[in-house]
């Protein structure tokens, strides 16, 4: 345990990861809400409320339910996360084998090993609910005045040890399924792609359909998942400013969901303990190295003579560098898997789940829906709207970050794991072998965006005949070529950019992992914040904020509209840029984060 606690101390991913719920907390939670408090105006107060009104979610009678309330299904992302990169490091790495070589037994090393990582998962904890209490204590002091006595009293002690206890339960369960997913897969980038697929696709599309089919094998599947427990417990402590009292839906009862919980914690403990058992440790990576410390054969010397090598052109350099990337791609399960995820999960958010809001409309939560108007925004017309939109922040799954994500995992696998010095010693010459990475990259992302947008098609297409008989209803039909063209052009462009983006962050931290978790810390901490902040910018801070890539984000994600508002959502106000500036901002962008780590393959020292 103290070889581990090492580790994680002198590695930067895990302090990212596990400051990602403390820093989330202050910034979402507590600076952005008292900013907007202290900004309100009356226009607003039969909207948002009152300052009164807003104040109380922000004293320290409420702090812990909001630091509660991080932990539930959609706050669990850097805890699996953690555990997946923490495990599969290692057999990525080939350090297992010197682990289990110490002596301790491989029982007693996991054991140190899980124990570490609970001692990680209880201090991301900690520091959620005192920065919560300190950032309500300070907001008291500010706002002495206006504090009712009441509302500014912390709550007791026994309350806070539930809330802590509760959120430590739902942290240990997913950063355990966590180091089974980084076992099983032996990759440190493979097992956190999983780990993403599963938090951010499936368990959220499980719940989010199980809230409209409230029977069946489906909702039974939903609250066996360890997320629909973590809403129940989370929920158990009501809605900030609304106090303990106020009600929250809870998918499963409590108890079972307490137990629920600590099964996974069990049935991952097992099963990875089982894997590391019976698997041979000696990893492939170690068989390459003993296989070429072994003297070459000698020749027979009736060999014929190798002839010179032939001369190579910068383009046939490229082409050798981009076919060998587009084969390390295919043989990558993680890289697959990150290819597809933009196109599930515009299948699954926009055409399947909002099937299901359809024909469950003016039923259960979907009271008050306009069914028509749901169906309009599955038909094919609409089919352009519900491609882009996938790409933005307010469509479920954050697009952008997806392909940061491969980009990330392209560049820093070769730098973690050493390959970048085979890749660059086979001749092609530094800048040819990165520009046939970039090549491959930009392959990719057009595969994931021409999936993307083929998917949306088939699937208005398959919506407009069983509806209404045919592929063309009156008043939607395809839109026209030029259209396409441009819908296309715009989500190509957002692709190159943010996997560039990853590319320049792989190389530069050398890690994989490392540009994984600076991914994710800009996803779930940074880029909403922005986004948040920029509804109150003007003069010259709104220029400058208009030439940053999230301008331009907005005009190309919402170029065909959104249609947030047909699923009960209000129109979204997100600060926007001429199409013409987003492509240009967007482009010089995708530029400088190619030279980035040009430069640095060019000129970094690889021995």
């Amino acid at each position: 345990m103290r070889a581990e606690l090492l580790v994680l101390r002198r590695w930067p991913a895990a302090w990212g990861l596990m400051l990602v719920t403390p820093v989330l907390v202050l910034l979402s939670d507590y600076v952005a809400e008292f900013i907007f408090y202290l900004t309100l105006t009356p226009t607003d107060y039969s909207t948002y409320g009152t300052p009164a009104q807003n104040l109380q979610s922000l004293l320290p009678s409420q702090f812990n339910i909001i630091a509660v309330s991080q932990f539930s299904i959609y706050g669990t992302t850097p805890f699996i996360v953690l555990g997946a990169a923490m495990a599969g490091g290692d057999w990525g790495r080939g350090t297992i084998t010197t682990a289990l070589l110490q002596g301790p037994g491989r029982a007693r090393t996991f054991a140190g090993q899980a124990l570490a990582l609970a001692v990680a998962m209880a201090a991301s904890v900690l520091a959620t609910f005192a920065v919560a209490a300190a950032a309500s204590i300070v907001i008291r002091l500010v706002e002495s005045r206006s504090v009712n006595p009441y509302l500014g009293a912390m709550p007791g002690s026994v309350v806070i040890a539930e809330g802590v206890g509760v959120a430590l339960l739902i942290a240990l369960a997913y950063g355990m399924i966590g180091l089974f997913l980084g076992t099983a897969c032996r990759s440190a980038a493979g097992a956190a792609a999983a780990a993403l697929l599963w938090t951010l696709i499936i368990e959220s599309t499980l719940y989010g359909l199980a809230l409209q089919i409230p029977r069946g094998a489906l909702r039974t599947i939903s609250d066996l998942t360890p997320g629909a427990c973590a809403v129940t417990l989370t929920g158990l402590f009501g809605t900030s400013g609304g106090g303990a009292g106020s009600q929250n839906y809870l998918p499963v009862r409590p108890a079972a969901a307490a137990w629920t919980l600590a099964a996974y914690i069990a049935g991952a403990l097992a099963l990875t303990m089982v894997l590391l058992r019976r698997r041979d440790a000696v990893t492939e990576r170690s068989r390459r190295l003993r296989l070429r410390r072994r003297p070459a054969a000698r020749s027979s010397g009736t060999s014929r003579a190798a002839g010179p090598p032939r001369p190579q052109t910068a383009v046939t350099g490229v082409l050798a560098s981009l076919r060998a990337e587009l084969l390390v791609m295919r043989k990558r399960p993680a890289v697959v898997a990150l290819i597809l995820v933009l196109p599930a999960d515009m299948l699954i958010t926009s055409y399947i789940s909002g099937y299901v809001l359809y024909a469950t409309a003016n039923t259960g939560i979907s009271l008050g829906i306009n069914a028509p108007q749901v169906l309009s925004t599955l038909l094919p017309d609409q089919y352009l709207t519900a491609a882009l939109n996938g790409f933005g922040q307010f469509n479920g799954l954050y697009g952008a970050a997806v392909l940061m994500l491969l980009g990330a995992l392209t560049g820093g696998s070769d730098w973690g794991r050493n390959t970048i010095r085979t890749a660059l010693l086979q001749g092609p010459g530094r800048l040819r072998t990165f520009t046939g990475q970039a090549l491959a990259l930009a392959t990719a992302v057009a595969v994931s965006v021409a999936l993307t947008f083929l998917l949306a098609a088939a699937a208005s297409a398959v919506v407009a005949l069983h509806q209404t008989g045919s592929l063309a209803p009156a008043g939607s039909h395809f839109p026209a070529f030029g259209h396409v063209a441009g819908a296309l052009a715009a989500a190509l462009m957002l692709g190159l950019v943010y996997a560039a983006a990853g590319l320049a962050l792989g190389v530069w931290l050398r890690s994989a992992g490392a540009a994984i978790g600076a991914v994710l810390l800009w996803a779930v901490v940074a880029e909403p914040s922005i986004e948040y902040f920029a509804g109150l910018l003007h003069g010259v801070i709104l220029r400058i904020y208009e030439v940053l890539p999230d301008a331009g984000t907005n005009t190309l994600v919402n170029l065909d509209g959104n249609f947030n508002v047909a699923f009960g959502g209000p129109p979204l106000q997100e600060a926007q840029v001429a199409p013409a500036l987003a492509f240009l901002t967007l482009g010089l962008y995708a530029a400088a984060f190619l030279a980035i780590p040009a430069l640095i393959t060019r000129r970094r020292d690889v021995s």
